[in-house]
């Protein structure tokens, strides 16, 4: 006749299988002949637990501690059935009793951390997790565990701004994590925000090297490399990035600037006409609904002079060039314009004094409108008394090729002109390039009101032209563009 001990290990063989009828009459029999033997009530309680028998399986643990409470499993096994019970709390009682009776119990610790986690006591579940880990760093359940949850507290610190407190859970998720290409690119971020430049390469090299295809992290190794001035290692990664996302615009846009750097042209001018093809089959794909243009312009007899508006804003990136010295050679070049400065009130009287002298028309801007100063200047497109209008930026001197493009544009009788002046300029139509015929368009600025109030930061009026003016001026429109031989004529030679 088999002894208990023998009854024992093949009642536990056949639960392990997963046999439970069999383990279940064999534990009923040991309890037969020993109605207290500790470990035939535990396993059994275990196996009520299994199969929903939660409050019978409880009875049964407990009555194995009351004759081994010095067992630190039993404990843990009661907390797992009152945690599957909807019992979080009193399993958390169970899970401590267990580790203070054996404080490297890594399975209950890291079933401690999934009640807690329950409770939403996420700061008590990643302490039992780290202890865990501690206990058996090889304990795979315990490791993704914890990785998970350093990951999500870092995520929400980085939403929340606080990039600080955010590297530490995330630096432990790498760790824990090595081979979670969205824990690396996070973590990135995070040291990138920090301006730890050259270590957050490492981290979006190390999220490449899990996931090669993962565009944005492509995209912000580029990033990251410019800040450290590795532009050849920045235009690479921007070229796989824009390679492996072909619609990835700020990845086309940056590639051209590190290579117009890199005094690489060609391949600029290349990867530009790329944008642009981009840019604008985009933007007349998604054009909204918006009125037609007027036949003729409103109002045509009130139309009498011809406006080159420029903006002027407090905090505006300074220019190579003087805005005085940039109104007194175009006031020269540009026979027959009123050079208009749309402006708020930031420039000392004697600097506005100083524009006034050099030919500047200034008028005062609302400062507290949602659009900002780049879109100022559009006033001149929705003034009733301008006739024709250019809006320009303070960025280069005025050139007598740019005066002859307004002259071919004003001859060819058609309403718009735009203008892109180098292998940078990517954008279809950009701020301070482009002009019309005034009141044809509906007025500007209500349009890009809305538009402001929804997307606010300085490439905003960019994309406001891009959306919205194009897909109305683009079938009418002269264009020039110095690089880009498919998107314009070359400037007039002089």
């Amino acid at each position: 006749m088999a002894t208990i001990a023998e009854a024992l290990t093949l009642a536990l063989d056949h639960h392990l299988a997963g046999r439970l009828a069999e383990a279940q009459q064999l534990y009923h029999r040991i309890l037969d002949v020993d109605p207290d033997q500790p470990d035939a009530l535990h396993f059994l309680g275990v196996l009520a637990g299994q199969v929903g028998e939660q409050a019978l399986g409880l009875q049964l643990i407990a009555r194995a501690i009351a004759q081994r409470p010095e067992a630190a499993d039993m404990h843990a096994n009661s907390g797992n059935i009152r945690r599957s019970s909807g019992q979080p709390e009193a399993a958390v009682e169970d899970y401590r009793r267990a580790v203070a009776l054996q404080p490297d119990f890594a399975e209950a610790w890291t079933d401690m951390a999934n009640a807690l986690r329950a409770l939403g006591r996420s700061a008590g579940a990643v302490t039992a997790l780290e202890r865990a880990v501690a206990s058996a760093p090889t304990l795979t359940v315990a490791v993704e565990r914890l990785g998970a949850l350093r990951h999500e507290e870092g995520r929400l610190l980085v939403e929340q701004g606080r990039g600080t407190e955010s590297l530490r859970p995330l630096a432990r998720a790498a760790e824990l994590l090595p081979l979670d290409a969205d824990v690396a690119f996070l973590y990135g971020n995070a040291l990138f925000a920090m301006g730890l430049r050259e270590d957050s390469t490492l981290a979006y090299r190390n999220a490449l090297a899990i996931t090669p295809d993962f565009p944005s992290a492509a995209f912000n190794l580029g990033v990251a490399f410019g800040g450290v001035d590795r532009l050849e290692d920045s235009a690479r990664a921007l070229e796989r990035a824009a390679r492996l996302d072909p619609r990835h615009l700020d990845a086309i846009d940056r590639l051209v600037v590190a290579l117009a750097l890199l005094g690489r042209e060609d391949e600029a001018a290349t990867w530009g006409e790329r944008a642009l093809d981009l840019k604008d089959r985009t933007a007349m794909a998604t054009a909204p609904a918006l009125p037609p243009l007027f036949a003729r312009p409103r109002g045509a007899e009130r139309r009498r002079c011809n406006v080159i508006a420029f903006s002027l804003w407090s905090g505006q990136p300074a220019g190579t060039h003087d805005p005085a010295e940039i109104l007194r050679q175009t006031v020269a070049l540009y026979t027959g314009w009123t050079c208009r400065v749309y402006h708020d009130g930031s420039p000392t009287a004697d600097r506005l004094a100083e524009l006034a002298a050099a030919g500047a028309d200034l008028v005062a801007a609302a400062s507290d409108a949602p659009t900002g100063g780049p879109y100022w200047r559009l006033a001149a497109a929705d003034d009733p008394t301008v006739a024709r209008f250019l809006c320009r930026d303070w960025d280069a001197l005025p050139s007598a090729d740019g005066k002859a493009a307004v002259d071919a544009w004003v001859a060819s009788g058609l309403p718009f002109h735009v203008l892109r002046d180098g292998v940078l300029h990517t954008e279809v139509m950009s701020g301070g390039h482009w002009g019309g015929v005034a009141g044809l368009l509906p007025d500007l600025l209500p349009l890009a009101e809305r538009h402001a109030a929804a997307e606010a930061d300085r490439a905003q009026d960019h994309r406001f032209l891009r959306r919205i003016v194009w897909p109305m001026i683009r079938d009418r429109a002269l264009i020039h563009d110095r690089t880009h031989p498919r998107h314009g004529l070359p400037f007039p030679t002089v």
